[in-house]
Order: structure tokens, then C-alpha cells, then sequence
């Protein structure tokens, strides 16, 4: 995918997500962190935390490898967050607001995107390759291990279980559930007709 199109709105919709900035799940909480982890070998994964409830969202392939943004089979899942697990996860995140932007695509690291919503707006908006040692690695760490602790789905769990060892957590791994076969649809033509089309499909799905 040309890196000028592997945005955090471009994964986030091929997510299934209405957005990364602008998602009411986020922007209709009274507070409310996201991240986007975007791990150079495994599927990337978007982690919502929001007045008492923690979601995760996983994409089943890496979003990098498609040849342009497109609708991913993905895993979901949501669980309740107790109040001290959030007040830690706040705090640990107060020294990494300052860390800038994502500089780029990274060969050999994870790079996430963090957002932090106060009152529906958006307060802190950061990120950098959370690979390694320091303050942010430190902060995305404990929010993989606090949504891994709180959630159900195995599915869930090993990605997460995946992106945590980008930074130097080993989270274990979990017995899946065999799934059901599915069936992909490549849309051809004109990319109006398939945005379109595209769209109605999502649509439709979800409701």
C-alpha cells in the first residue's frame, strides 16, 4: 500500500471503525483513550478505552499488505474497565503527551497513534514507533496488558498477545475456537462505482 494512504482513517475505516479521530465511541465519552497499534509483522489493532468500557478491534490480515484500503475481516470485543485500572492507565500515559508524531513507517518497530478525549474533544493526539525502551513503550505496554486482562475473545487476546511483544511483553497465548469459513469478494470497475458500492456494503452490515 503507498504510504501516503496507510493513515489512521484509512486503517481505522478498513476496520470496520467510523473513524479515527471522530468516532462517537470517543468523541460522545466524557473520557475516553485510543490507540492504534500498527506492528510491522501482524495485523494492526485499535484499542478504545471509554467511561468504564475497554474495546478492542483487530484486523484478521496486515491492512500494510493491501494494495489500496479496503473492508477487513476482523475480531471485536468489549469489557467493562474498573476505575483504578483506568486511573493507572491515565497516569502512566501523563509523560508520553508530548512525544509528536509518527515519523513515518516503520520497517522493524510498532508504531501507534494515541488520542486522548476530554468532555468529546480531543485533548492529546501523539504517537511514535512504541518499540523499545522509554516512557511510551511503557504506557502502550500496560494498556495491551490491562485490555488483555479485561477482555474474552480469543481472537482478541492473541493480538494483542502479538503486539505485545513489539514491546517486550509476553502476554500468553490463548486456545481459538475453529472458525467459520468465509467467503472474500474482490470489487472491480471504476473506484467511484467501487467506493460506492463499497459503502452500501458496509452499510449494510452493519446494521
Amino acid at each position: 500500500m503507498r504510504t501516503d494512504a496507510y493513515t489512521p482513517e484509512a486503517i481505522c475505516r478498513c476496520m470496520g471503525l467510523p473513524s479515527f479521530e471522530r468516532d462517537p465511541a470517543c468523541t460522545s465519552a466524557t473520557e475516553a483513550v485510543r490507540l492504534l497499534l500498527q506492528p510491522s509483522f501482524h495485523p494492526e489493532v485499535c484499542i478504545t478505552f471509554a467511561d468504564g468500557h475497554v474495546s478492542v478491534v483487530n484486523a484478521r490480515a496486515m491492512i500494510w499488505r493491501q494494495f489500496e484500503p479496503s473492508p477487513m475481516l476482523t475480531d471485536r470485543d468489549d469489557a467493562r474497565i474498573g476505575p483504578e485500572a483506568f486511573a493507572r492507565l491515565l497516569a502512566s500515559m501523563e509523560p508520553t503527551k508530548h512525544v509528536g508524531a509518527v515519523p513515518g513507517i516503520a520497517v522493524d518497530g510498532m508504531p501507534v497513534e494515541l488520542l486522548h478525549f476530554q468532555g468529546g474533544s480531543s485533548i492529546v493526539k501523539a504517537g511514535r514507533n512504541a518499540s523499545g525502551k522509554g516512557d511510551f513503550s511503557a504506557f502502550v505496554s500496560l494498556a495491551i496488558t490491562t485490555a488483555w486482562e479485561c477482555i474474552s475473545s480469543p481472537y482478541c487476546r492473541n493480538a494483542l498477545s502479538e503486539t505485545a511483544k513489539y514491546v517486550g511483553k509476553n502476554l500468553p497465548q490463548v486456545d481459538e475456537p475453529v472458525r467459520k469459513p468465509t467467503i472474500e469478494t474482490m470489487v472491480l470497475g471504476p473506484e467511484e462505482d467501487r467506493v460506492q458500492l463499497l459503502e452500501a456494503l458496509r452499510r449494510h452490515h452493519d446494521g
